[in-house]
């Protein structure tokens, strides 16, 4: 791979350089990442005919996503998601990113979100229910099924449960073929049906009969409901056009998708972490055996719980389960003194940048006590954006914390989770940062703790 700083004025001089185009294909996600933690400040490279741009200083992030966010739009590599997602709000542009945006705003309103907690709390408790000291469980498949039911019963009114192990490991299949096929951008290759994408087209169809049959039981049954697929569905715009059942499928996979892959892996890898830091598992085991003592959290109980939101933001510091973000510059754009020709694509690496010496201290170190109230207002700009930043930051975001915030509670407040492998934890880059193997961890019994005292300090 050639890779040259960008100075200004800028230099054309970068060589294409086939063996950077041979890891794109054969591993797009990993190449991104192997590419931001190479690059400088910013850095450009050519695989093929494609132009990349990586960025890993705050403020020209800053200034991408959100000072001078229409320049730009989603990278062609984002793109290939529509696969399964079809053209929802991940992938779309404009008028219609905006009017699709628009109607879906409501169901994330403070008001709402603030509803949903008593939902999440209940299936929180319920999956712990099921639990047993002693067992091991895979916590990554744990926190996919919870929050794919959390999904199901606050955004869709329906309760996932009997299709929730076998609708996240279509997603899975699903997502894992996308993310192979993403390379293909950048060259026109001659495909082949081979095992592995009939696998994942198959995965793709059950998502897709999955929505549609929710789409039609919903038409059918139209009444009694105030969910996110209630108001798809019965929006209207200033015209009296409302989505297509089309439409409506696009943004129900993508809140789906986002709504339980995400916000799942980062969970995993916070629990992983927790696991790590036995000092700060105690804190949060501390803080919600005080705040809750033997019942389901509230919405009102979230300001006694900050350690376990503070837990989970250092969790996507370290681990952002959207760790590159793409975009394509829609024109010339200059960033200070850098110079960005149109229809390059522009790379920012949240699990790079979350990493820089110059935003934190003991940048490897996990540490939740950067997310005070005091010390996260002094983050700078453009340092940590695990949901993106500016126009296009993550419409989810709050439901997100909020959720983690209560399943964090939730399971300390009854049980520790002990790692079982001593080895040290990989990363397998895909369209989301997963674990190279699955995290392993075996359930054991609290003492109980009532002294407020105690949840002072890690």
């Amino acid at each position: 791979m050639t890779l040259s700083q960008l100075s200004a004025p800028p230099r054309s001089a970068v060589r294409s350089d086939l063996s950077a185009l041979r890891d794109v294909l054969r591993n797009p996600s990993g190449f991104l990442l192997t590419l931001s933690q190479a690059a400088g400040d910013i850095a450009q490279f050519s695989a093929g005919p494609v132009r990349i741009v990586s960025i890993n200083r705050a403020d020209l992030a800053q200034r991408v996503l959100v000072e001078q966010a229409d320049a730009f739009r989603k990278m062609p590599a984002v793109r290939v998601i529509g696969a399964l997602t079809g053209n929802g709000l991940l992938i779309n542009e404009d008028a219609t990113w905006r009017r699709h945006r628009r109607l879906a705003a409501p169901a994330f309103q403070h008001r709402r979100i603030a509803a949903y907690a008593d939902t999440i709390a209940a299936l929180a408790s319920e999956a712990v229910a099921g639990w047993r000291v002693g067992d091991v469980l895979d916590v990554g498949q744990a926190m996919k099924t919870l929050t794919l039911r959390i999904i199901g019963l606050t955004l869709f009114d329906t309760d996932f449960a009997l299709d929730a192990a076998g609708l996240s490991d279509d997603i899975e299949i699903a997502l894992d073929f996308i993310n192979r096929q993403s390379g293909r951008v950048s060259l026109p290759i001659l495909d082949r049906l081979t095992p592995g994408k009939v696998r994942g087209l198959e995965a793709i169809a059950k998502v897709d009969h999955f929505v549609r049959s929710l789409i039609r039981a919903r038409r059918a049954s139209p009444g009694g409901h105030t969910d996110l697929l209630d108001m798809l569905m019965g929006a209207r715009d200033a015209d009296g056009s409302g989505l297509s059942d089309d439409e409506v499928r696009d943004e129900a996979i993508t809140l789906i998708v986002a709504g339980h892959e995400t916000v799942a892996t980062a969970l995993t890898w916070t629990f992983h972490l927790l696991g790590q830091y036995p000092q700060a598992a105690e804190r949060l085991r501390t803080e919600a055996q005080v705040a809750l003592e033997d019942r389901l959290a509230a919405f009102g109980d979230l300001e006694r719980l900050p350690w376990a939101l503070q837990v989970f933001k250092e969790s996507m510091r370290l681990y952002p389960a959207a760790f590159v973000i793409g975009r394509e510059a829609r024109q010339r754009v200059d960033l200070g003194e850098f110079r960005i020709a149109a229809g390059t694509w522009v790379m920012i690496c949240p699990y790079t940048s979350h990493r820089d010496p110059r935003a934190w201290a003991n940048p490897l170190g996990f540490d939740p006590d950067r997310f005070a109230p005091a010390a996260e207002r002094a983050i700078p700009r453009g340092a940590y954006i695990p949901f993106g930043a500016g126009p296009r930051v993550c419409i989810g975001n709050q439901f997100a914390l909020l959720e983690a915030q209560i399943i964090l509670a939730t399971i300390a407040r009854q049980f520790r989770l002990t790692p079982v492998d001593d080895r040290p934890m990989g990363i397998r880059p895909m369209i989301t940062l997963n674990p190279d193997r699955p995290v392993m961890m075996r359930v054991e019994c609290l003492a109980r703790s009532h002294s407020p005292r105690d949840a002072r300090g890690v």
